[in-house]
């Protein structure tokens, strides 16, 4: 697989989500395990406009007193009391470098080494389980991968609102808003000397704060009691210095469109 964007959010992992959560809204409170595989198109990098085809797993499962979410690179372990609105827990996350791009220019920019991020997470969920079910979650998460390849942090917000169009149909969309340090945001944006002697590109300084927001849509569809598949659509804006960097104005695109589908078995 080739080197993934920044804050990206696999909508093939995104699809994956949608499967578990499926339950979630037709099950309330309890979630079942899930196991799940998902495939999707999005961009090489971020702020490329060349894509790519990535497979990534999914898994959902409890364990006693908590539980494993795990979609593409982003895994969280969520210790909340079960009926509880309040989740919280740490997170880990696979950040993606950049490499074997297909644009001439940007492919002679410094490669980006993958790296492990840690952090943590809290959020709030509100769900109905009466004649019109939903469920909506808001969260909030702040990683960081101590030095490895940038310093400080990035962070986001995300909610998501789910409702059924009908008993086997779910239906899905949600908001969100990442930011960043500027180390992060200078590591994957900026362009200094050296590469701008390289590329061809402008020097370019990328300054912490806003890096993107984002919203998709997105549907389930139960087979049967223990087979789902979803597909989903999710357009992210990069904003700030992201969007102002000429990675993005010169040679690619603010507008990260990512689509994906995936299968889930639930038990």
């Amino acid at each position: 697989m080739r080197s993934l964007a920044g804050w990206k959010i696999l909508l093939v992992s995104l699809s994956l989500l949608m499967l578990a959560t499926f339950a979630r809204a037709f099950d309330l409170p309890q979630m079942p395990n899930m196991v799940g595989v998902g495939v999707g198109i999005t961009t090489q990098c971020s702020g490329c406009k060349d894509t790519m085809v990535g497979a990534v797993p999914g898994v959902e499962y409890h364990g006693n007193g908590w539980l494993l979410e795990w979609y593409g690179p982003y895994a969280q372990i969520d210790f909340g009391e079960p009926g509880s609105h309040f989740r919280w827990g740490p997170a880990l996350s696979v950040k993606l470098g950049r490499s074997d791009l297909d644009d001439p220019v940007l492919k002679r920019l410094p490669e980006i080494n993958t790296t492990l991020e840690g952090g943590a997470f809290v959020g709030y969920e509100l769900y109905q389980s009466g004649d019109i079910p939903y469920r909506v979650r808001l969260y909030a998460n702040v990683l960081t991968n101590a030095g490895q390849v940038y310093d400080g942090v990035r962070g986001a917000f995300f909610s998501s609102v789910w409702v059924p169009a009908s008993q086997r149909l779910l239906l899905g969309g949600g908001a969100g808003y990442a930011w960043a340090s500027q180390s992060f945001m200078n590591t994957y944006y900026g362009i200094d000397e050296a590469a701008s002697q390289a590329s061809g590109l402008p020097m370019f300084t990328a300054h912490r704060g806003n890096q993107q927001v984002y919203g998709w849509l997105g549907g389930i569809y139960k087979i049967d009691n223990h087979w789902a598949v979803g597909a989903a659509v999710i357009d992210q804006y990069l904003i700030g210095s992201a969007g102002n960097s000429p990675i993005v104005t010169e040679r690619g695109t603010a507008s990260q469109l990512t689509y994906g589908v995936g299968v889930g078995y639930m038990w």
